[in-house]
């Protein structure tokens, strides 16, 4: 077997594809059998409904058990979304298969599952995939399960623990023969209980979602073992009658992509397919871990984490439980807590995050626990300080805790329940006391404001409320060169609106700054521009929110709140609403009533009941004019309120320039006192 990754080592391989008429099969049956269905779904984590083709085939799997093989293959062509994923589960081998399906992914219903059974052509010629959901009406599957098969198949996987050599026998016997000279023989290796986050899990597939809001990752294609790779081994003899045997010998890596390749979850499918499509049959065996080797260790948060976005010591500490029969006499323990302020990453959930090392920068505290914790025993352990020295840049951060390298004496234990042995503990907003007293973001390089404390926009939200909420840009997004932001730059925050994302109706994103200090001039501004349209949804228009805090967030006090006018519509050849520099709107909100005493501030996009899109941008604090009227005990204004005409008392005031704002704060009038 010829070495194809560098990751994979190949200790040996025996290929006997030619008929073994002599040798008496050991597993496989010799009796007419009726094929078994093999379901490859293609799914991407970033694709909301993948998880509710994960639900459909699931309910498939648990009617028909052993006649239904699920093969969950993870391509990067499915998901259009410009968000990260957190895992790459990703293979060239299911790209190159869901490639060969015939489905268009321009114009893939966005709804859709795509899958393929048995890679048979259904409605047109010459393609496979289809939307799983919709199997019932066509009544596929049944047709596949009482259909009787040609060939038998037979896949005997086993692991050697301690050197992780894995073994795979596979036989075949034809009890009728095959249409075509030669079939094919494909080897897959597939990984349960790969624990991340999955968009539209919670909605679509909520029994697959863990306690701490996690997905578990089900039947994900890790690696083709087969020698002739993707579309698998030539058999030869395909006559009635004729037996085959071959097997693999290889040693799995710690990882894949980063990602662990657990021993204690895999299983090994096997399947003969005619040519690249029409599987004839398949089968499945789950890869069983010894007893005396697996031990559960359950691990859970104790720390205390503060109830404001100040960002204070945080003194880390978890509960780690045995919960299998064997005693655990030694494991490690690590803590991270991971700065997300530069890595790109959007708005998206940060709890469903599972490898917080890709964010630059992140902290790890490490510890040994060495002793006997046995059967439903418990130990608290306790990790160094994380104090604000260790990032000295406001954040958004995530924290999560790992125990590995389990022991009992010198024996290496396996966790057979990941889920539990790794947790995300917390995904929270931490402000440094850092106090500035002008700033300007343009969202062109949003990282040279982090002296100012801004959080972008992707990462600072309103508790549990997560809007669609995207940094554009004009030279890298999917935007047409006729979009600019405002004042000519290329860059702007984009919020979508539509209600059909999650329901957005009426709940506010925000973005955030620092504390403010307005002690060397009490009379700041903030302005920022924005572009909106509706999209001839006909829904009521959003509002842009100003809200300050005095106390780090524990209580905001909304100070302006504007609603939107629209600023065009999109053309016949754009996708949404793109705006140029001219259709921005101004606006500037008066922050001098609240200039005594430092703050927090925040601006957020509060959507309507429908729409299009609202761009964001430029926003500033800046200081407003040196009023002296201020520091004038006889002053008196007159009327309050003011319709046509307002009365200042203050003589030293004739000649100067005025500005008058509404209570949203925009600007209304400007002019000279006369």
């Amino acid at each position: 077997m010829k070495i194809t990754n560098l990751i994979y080592i190949v200790l040996a391989s025996f290929l006997f594809i030619s008929s073994l008429s002599a040798q008496k099969p050991k597993w496989v049956s010799t009796e007419v059998q009726s094929r078994v269905a093999v379901l490859e779904h293609f799914t991407d984590m970033n694709h909301n409904y993948s998880a509710r083709g994960d639900a459909a085939a699931n309910q498939s799997a648990s009617y028909y058990k052993d006649k239904f093989i699920i093969i969950n293959e993870h391509c990067n062509l499915i998901s259009t979304s410009i968000t990260p994923r957190t895992l790459d589960l990703t293979t060239d081998e299911g790209n190159t298969i869901f490639s060969n399906a015939g489905l268009d992914i321009d114009t893939m219903d966005i709804e859709t599952a795509p899958c393929a059974l048995n890679r048979v052509p259904h409605y047109i010629e010459k393609i496979w995939a289809m939307d799983y959901i919709h199997f019932s009406r066509i009544q596929s599957l049944n047709n596949f399960v009482n259909e009787p098969s040609i060939v038998n198949v037979y896949v005997k996987p086993e692991i050697n623990f301690e050197t992780r050599v894995l073994t795979v026998e596979v036989e075949y016997y034809y009890t009728n023969k095959s249409r075509a000279s030669e079939n094919f023989l494909t080897v897959m290796l597939l990984q349960n209980e790969i624990i991340g986050k999955q968009d539209g899990g919670k909605n679509f597939n909520p029994n697959y979602v863990t306690d701490n809001g996690l997905y578990r990752h089900m039947h994900v294609l890790r690696k083709i073992i087969s020698d002739g790779g993707v579309w698998g081994d030539t058999i030869s003899n395909t006559k009635k009658g004729s037996y085959g045997y071959v097997s693999y010998t290889l040693l799995l890596p710690e990882s894949i992509k980063n990602v662990p390749l657990d021993l204690t979850n895999l299983e090994v499918v096997a399947f003969i397919s005619e040519s690249k499509g029409n599987i004839y049959t398949g089968h499945k065996a789950v890869i069983e871990a010894p007893d005396d080797i697996k031990t559960d260790l359950e691990v859970e948060d104790e720390t205390v984490f503060y109830d404001t976005y100040k960002f204070e010591t945080i003194s880390p500490k978890v509960k780690v439980t045995n919960k299998f029969d064997i005693p655990v006499t030694k494991f490690d323990v690590e803590y991270i807590i991971a700065n997300s302020r530069n890595t790109g990453d959007y708005y998206k959930d940060y709890k469903s995050e599972l490898d917080v090392k890709k964010y630059d920068p992140y902290i790890v505290k490490k510890t040994t626990y060495s002793g006997l914790l046995q059967k439903d025993q418990s130990v608290i352990v306790e990790f160094p300080e994380i104090t604000q020295s260790d990032f000295n840049t406001s954040s958004f951060y995530i924290t999560q805790a790992n125990v590995s390298n389990i022991y009992n004496d010198e024996t290496v234990l396996f966790d057979i329940d990941t889920t539990n042995n790794t947790i995300n503990t917390a995904a929270k907003i931490g402000l440094i006391d850092t106090v500035f007293s002008e700033t300007e973001i343009t969202f062109e390089n949003p990282d040279t404001s982090s002296n100012t404390g801004f959080i972008p926009a992707y990462a600072v939200l309103d508790k549990s409320i997560i809007p669609y909420i995207y940094l554009v840009h004009k030279d890298t997004d999917f935007l047409t060169s006729n979009f600019s932001g405002a004042k000519n730059t290329k860059a702007a925050l984009l919020f979508y609106l539509s209600n059909k994302f999650n329901s957005l109706v009426f709940k506010p994103g925000y973005i955030m700054f620092g504390k403010i200090d307005c002690h060397d001039n009490p009379n700041k501004i903030l302005s920022y521009y924005y572009a909106y349209s509706d999209g001839e949804k006909h829904g009521t228009s959003p509002r842009i929110i100003v809200e300050i805090s005095k106390d780090w967030g524990k209580t905001w006090k909304r100070i302006s709140e504007a609603f939107c006018e629209e600023t065009g519509v999109k053309k016949d050849f754009e996708t949404i609403y793109v705006p140029t520099s001219e259709e921005y709107k101004h606006v500037q909100v008066n922050l001098s009533g609240y200039g005594k005493e430092n703050f927090i501030i925040r601006v957020g996009c509060l959507p309507g009941t429908n729409g299009e899109v609202l761009f964001l941008d430029e926003i500033s604090i800046i200081n407003g004019p040196d009023e002296s009227i201020n520091g004038n005990s006889n002053l008196s204004v007159y009327p309050n309120p003011a319709s046509n005409i307002l009365y200042i008392n203050v003589d030293n005031l004739l000649g100067a320039e005025y500005e008058i704002y509404d209570m949203s704060g925009k600007l209304i009038f400007k002019a000279n006192n006369n």
